[in-house]
C-alpha cells in the first residue's frame, strides 16, 4: 500500500469515528438524559414543605441582587443562609429561608403575611429592580420556581428558567410610567405519590413548583387600618380577597402601585395538584422548557457542523493528500539520481526547500509559544471531560454550582499535561529558563482570570451586588490555584524535562533561509484573519444556545450535542490550520509555529464580535457595569477559545510537518 492510500485511509477511518460518535452522543441527547443528583424528599400530608429564596437576577443589567434588599416580608428571627457550596457562592447564588408558611396537600387562600408601607428610599429602590426587570428565584424542594404568566392571546404559559419577575411598568401611563409590584402569588405545587412496589416511603414527593404573580391593591373590608405591626391584622379580611377561593386575574380590581408611603399588602394562595410525573422525571420538564426549542434546531446545528466537516476532510483528501503524494514522490525519485542527473533535473521549489529550516524555533517568543501550546492544552483537555461528565448526568442543575466546581477541579488536574507539553516544546527548542517558562505555563491564563475576577468581584461589592464572592471564598479559590494547580504544573514539567527531547527529521541549518514575497493571496496576515470562520460557522448555532443560558438564566442540558461539536470544532481547526500551514511551505515560508498558532486561534475573534452582535439580545441597561463584566468575562472565554484551538491546531501542524519531512530523504 503506497503512503498516500495509507493517508487517505487514516482520513476515512476519522470520519467513520466522528460519525460515529455522532450516533452515540445524539442519542441520549435527544432524549433530555438527566441522572438525578440529590436524594428525594417524602413528605407525609400536613408536614411542612420549606420555602427558600435565591438572589434576584436580571438579564438587563447582569447584577443579582440580595432578595431581602427590597421591601419584602421578612422571616421571623430574621433572614438566615441555607448552606452553599464553592460553586453556588462563585456563580452568584444566595439561597435564604423565606416567611412562606407552606404545609403538604393544605390548600392556602389569599393568607396575609404582612404589611409594609413604603418610604421615599424604599419606594425608589423598588421602581428602580421593577424597571431593570429583577425576577424572583424562589426553590421548594430544590426546584427552582416556574413563571406563569399570560401569551398575548391571553392564555396562561409557563417558563421554566429565569424566576418570575417582580413587578410590571404600565407603559401607557405617560413618560413617568408608573410600576406595580406583584405583592400576591399563587403558588402551584405539583406532588406525587410514589408507588408502593418501588419504593418504602409512603407519602408524597414535590415534582413540580410554578408561581403566578399578581399585583393587587389590597384593603380591608369595613376600612380597618392596619398598621403592619399588631397581631389583630393578621385576622382581619380583605375585600380584595374571596373566601374559600383561589385568587384568579379576573378579581383583581386595581393594581398595586409603587409610590412613596404607600401601603403593600403581601398575601399568597398555595395550590397543590396531583401529578403523574415520577420525582426523577421532575426535571425534564425545566431542561427542555417544556419543548419550547424543538430537538430540530439542534440537530440543524448538528447537521451543519458535520457539512463543514465533510467539506474540509474532502478538501483536504482531494489537494493536500493528491499534493503530497506528488511532491514526497518527485523529492524522493531527486534523490535516487546520480549527483551530475540532480543538477540538471531538480526542480527548485515547493516545501523541501525549507528542510534545513522548517524546525528552527520560533524567532519570536519562542518561550510564550510553548506556554499558550499548554494553557490551550489543559484548557482543551478540561473542557472535554467537563463535557463528557455533563452529558453523562453528573453535573446538573439539582446539584447547584456543581458545573463550576467540576470545572476548577478539572482545570487543576490538568495543570499536568499543561506542564509536561511546554516542557517538552521547551526542551526541543533548547531554551534553558525551564523555571520561568514553567512558572509562565502555571500562571499566565490563571492569574489573568484570576485578576478580572477580583476586579469586578470589588466593583460588584461596591455595587452591593451578591455576585459579589466572600472573601473566604476568594482566599479558597487562590489557595487551589497556588498549592494545587500550580504544583501540578511544575510536576508534568519535572516528567517533560526528564523525557527524551523529540527528535526532529532534518537537520537545521545555522543560517536561516530567506522569505520570498508571498503575495496577496498566500499572505500569512490574511490567512490568520480569515481562517477562523471556518471552524466558527461549524459551531455558532450551538453557540447560541450556550450564550443564552449564559447570559440569559437560561437551562442548558443538551451536552450529547456539546460534545459532537466541541470535537467537530477541534477537528475543523486541525484541518484548517494544516491546510494552511502546507501552503506556507509551499510557497518557502518556514515560520509556521506562530502561523498555525494564530490561524486556528483567531477562531476565538469572531467569537468575541459574535458576542458584540449578540449583546444587543439582552435589552441592556444603561449601566456601565452590566458592559463591563459581559465584555470583560466574554474576553475572558475568548481568550481560553483562543489557546484552547491555536494549541490544536499548533500540535496538529507539529505532527504534519514531523509526518511530511519525515518521508523525504534529504542530505
Amino acid at each position: 500500500m503506497t503512503r498516500s492510500s495509507s493517508t487517505q485511509t487514516q482520513m476515512l477511518g476519522l470520519l467513520s469515528v466522528l460519525l460515529a460518535v455522532v450516533a452515540a452522543a445524539l442519542l441520549p441527547a435527544a432524549d433530555a438524559f438527566y441522572m438525578p443528583g440529590v436524594k428525594p424528599l417524602t413528605f407525609q400530608e400536613g408536614d411542612e414543605v420549606p420555602m427558600k429564596v435565591n438572589a434576584m437576577s436580571s438579564i438587563h443589567t447582569q447584577l443579582p441582587k440580595d432578595y431581602y434588599r427590597l421591601p419584602f416580608c421578612v422571616p421571623e428571627g430574621g433572614a438566615k443562609m441555607a448552606s452553599e457550596n464553592l460553586g453556588e457562592f462563585l456563580t452568584g447564588n444566595k439561597i435564604q429561608n423565606s416567611p412562606y408558611t407552606i404545609n403538604m396537600k393544605r390548600e392556602t387562600y389569599c393568607q396575609i403575611l404582612c404589611q409594609i408601607q413604603l418610604s421615599k428610599v424604599e419606594a425608589r429602590n423598588l421602581r428602580m429592580h421593577i424597571r431593570y426587570g429583577y425576577h424572583n428565584n424562589w426553590i421548594i424542594d430544590n426546584i427552582p420556581s416556574a413563571a406563569i404568566g399570560l401569551t398575548e392571546a391571553g392564555h396562561k404559559q409557563k417558563h421554566y428558567a429565569g424566576g418570575f419577575p417582580i413587578g410590571f411598568v404600565d407603559a401607557g401611563s405617560g413618560d413617568a410610567k408608573d410600576a406595580y409590584v406583584y405583592n400576591h402569588v399563587n403558588i402551584n405545587i405539583d406532588y406525587h405519590k410514589p408507588d408502593a412496589s418501588t419504593t418504602t416511603d409512603d407519602g408524597y414527593r414535590v415534582v413540580g413548583f410554578a408561581v403566578e404573580p399578581m399585583s393587587i391593591a389590597h384593603y380591608f373590608l369595613g376600612g380597618y387600618d392596619w398598621d403592619g405591626k399588631s397581631s389583630e391584622g393578621y385576622t382581619k379580611s380583605l375585600a380584595t380577597c374571596s373566601d374559600g377561593s383561589h385568587m384568579t386575574r379576573d378579581d383583581i380590581t386595581s393594581n398595586q402601585i409603587v409610590q412613596e408611603n404607600e401601603k403593600v399588602v403581601y398575601t399568597y394562595d398555595v395550590i397543590w395538584n396531583e401529578s403523574d410525573v415520577a420525582w426523577s422525571s421532575r426535571w425534564d420538564v425545566y431542561l427542555s422548557e417544556d419543548h419550547l426549542v424543538p430537538a430540530q434546531v439542534h440537530w440543524y446545528s448538528i447537521t451543519n457542523s458535520i457539512l463543514v466537516v465533510l467539506f474540509l476532510s474532502l478538501l483536504i483528501i482531494s489537494i493536500l493528500v493528491r499534493n503530497l503524494r506528488r511532491d514526497i514522490a518527485g523529492y524522493n525519485a531527486m534523490a535516487a539520481l546520480a549527483d551530475e542527473e540532480q543538477d540538471e533535473d531538480i526542480d527548485e521549489s515547493g516545501w523541501k526547500l525549507v528542510h534545513a529550516d522548517v524546525f528552527r524555533p520560533p524567532q519570536n517568543a519562542a518561550m510564550m509559544y510553548c506556554v499558550f501550546v499548554g494553557s490551550g492544552l489543559q484548557l482543551g483537555v478540561a473542557g472535554f471531560f467537563s463535557i463528557v461528565l455533563s452529558a453523562m448526568g453528573f453535573l446538573n442543575p439539582a446539584r447547584r454550582g456543581s458545573l463550576m466546581i467540576a470545572t476548577l477541579i478539572l482545570y487543576m488536574l490538568c495543570g499536568v499535561v499543561a506542564g509536561y507539553a511546554s516542557s517538552r516544546l521547551y526542551k526541543s527548542f533548547r531554551g534553558r529558563a525551564w523555571q520561568t517558562c514553567t512558572l509562565l505555563t502555571a500562571t499566565t491564563f490563571p492569574a489573568t482570570c484570576f485578576g478580572l475576577f477580583v476586579f469586578f468581584n470589588i466593583v460588584l461589592a461596591f455595587k452591593h451586588s451578591v455576585g459579589s464572592v466572600p472573601f473566604l471564598d476568594v482566599l479558597i479559590v487562590a489557595a487551589m490555584w497556588c498549592c494545587v494547580s500550580i504544583p501540578l504544573v511544575f510536576l508534568g514539567a519535572y516528567f517533560g524535562y526528564k523525557a527524551e527531547s523529540i527528535s526532529y527529521p532534518t537537520v537545521t541549518s545555522t543560517i536561516a533561509r530567506a522569505i520570498p514575497d508571498p503575495g496577496l493571496l498566500l499572505n500569512p496576515y490574511l490567512a490568520i484573519a480569515l481562517a477562523g470562520m471556518v471552524p466558527f460557522a461549524a459551531a455558532y448555532v450551538e453557540l447560541f444556545f450556550i450564550m443564552t443560558s449564559l447570559w440569559m438564566d437560561q437551562y442548558y442540558y443538551v451536552f450529547g450535542f456539546t460534545f459532537v461539536v466541541y470535537m467537530i470544532l477541534l477537528l475543523t481547526c486541525a484541518e484548517v490550520t494544516v491546510l494552511l500551514v502546507y501552503y506556507q511551505l509551499c510557497a518557502e515560508n518556514h515560520r509556521w509555529w506562530w502561523f498555525s498558532f494564530l490561524t486556528s486561534g483567531s477562531t476565538a475573534l469572531y467569537m468575541f464580535m459574535y458576542s458584540m452582535f449578540w449583546f444587543r439580545s439582552l435589552e441592556p441597561s444603561k449601566i456601565f457595569v452590566t458592559y463591563l463584566l459581559y465584555f470583560g468575562y466574554m474576553f475572558l472565554i475568548s481568550f481560553g477559545m483562543f489557546l484552547t484551538t491555536g494549541a490544536i491546531g499548533a500540535l496538529s501542524c507539529f505532527w504534519f510537518t514531523r509526518k511530511i519531512f519525515g518521508s523525504i530523504k534529504v542530505d
